[in-house]
């Protein structure tokens, strides 16, 4: 079982009388414990992109499936559950709950569920995180990179089958991005969870196996990154042109 498919995806918006196509026929598979990147420019639609996969927006067009569940028809109710328990959602902006503690933080969404986190599985994700002699701090006094990869080990505290980035490192240095960019890996391979991370930096995109470029709300192709920016960028310059 894929851990998500889109199919013949579409979605517009009706601006000023006219009508602008944002998403026009994608159709992305993502494997089980795969690690995809989706690169385009600014306006690609990508956000909207992933949007839809996470049940935020629904398609004009075209079906979202999660672990083989498609997701037309559901109610927000079971949109809600279905991506506390199956999608792990991180974006730019990590919002953290500024007076928890980073363990807290990590927590919530066990307790959104009705249930305690297990501490085994709060110790290992702090570990995975670097972030184990930081568990009691308060969010309000994290740094930028301390405070994403939190988000990350949030994103991942339920379990998911899939992990869904957008631009989680936009807000953060350089060498903050690369120490993100290596806690998903980590993640990836030690939890065998899936990830699909959408960015414009091919320095962050190479943390992925695959790219698929995006331009214009079609998708123009994809290639192994082989975890080389330098190659990232030529390969993804060479699709835009």
């Amino acid at each position: 079982m894929n851990a998500l498919e889109a199919k013949d995806l579409v979605k517009s918006y009706r601006m000023e009388g006219k009508t602008l196509e944002v998403l026009r026929g994608v159709s992305l598979t993502l494997p089980e414990g795969a690690f995809h990147a989706v690169m385009g420019p600014s306006g690609s639609g990508k956000s909207t992109l992933m949007a839809v996969l996470a049940g935020l927006l629904p398609p004009d067009g075209g079906e979202v499936t999660v672990a083989g569940k498609p997701l037309a028809g559901l109610s927000d109710r079971a949109l809600t559950v279905l991506r506390r328990r199956t999608v792990g959602i991180v974006f730019q902006d990590c919002n953290l709950v500024p007076t928890l503690t980073v363990a807290e933080n990590i927590a919530l969404p066990a307790l959104l569920d009705g249930r305690p986190l297990p501490e085994a599985r709060l110790a290992r994700l702090l570990d995975l995180v670097g972030l184990s002699h930081r568990r009691d701090q308060p969010a309000d006094r994290l740094s930028g990179g301390e405070a994403q990869r939190t988000a990350i080990a949030r994103a991942f505290a339920m379990e998911p089958g899939v992990i869904l980035a957008d631009e989680p490192t936009g807000n953060l240095d350089s060498p903050a991005a690369n120490a993100f960019c290596a806690t998903l890996t980590r993640l990836n391979r030690e939890l065998g969870t899936a990830i699909l991370l959408i960015s414009h930096d091919p320095q962050v995109a190479a943390a992925a196996d695959l790219i698929h470029v995006l331009r214009d709300g079609a998708f123009r192709g994809a290639f192994a990154s082989e975890h080389d920016p330098a190659a990232v960028a030529a390969r993804y310059l060479g699709l835009m042109a």
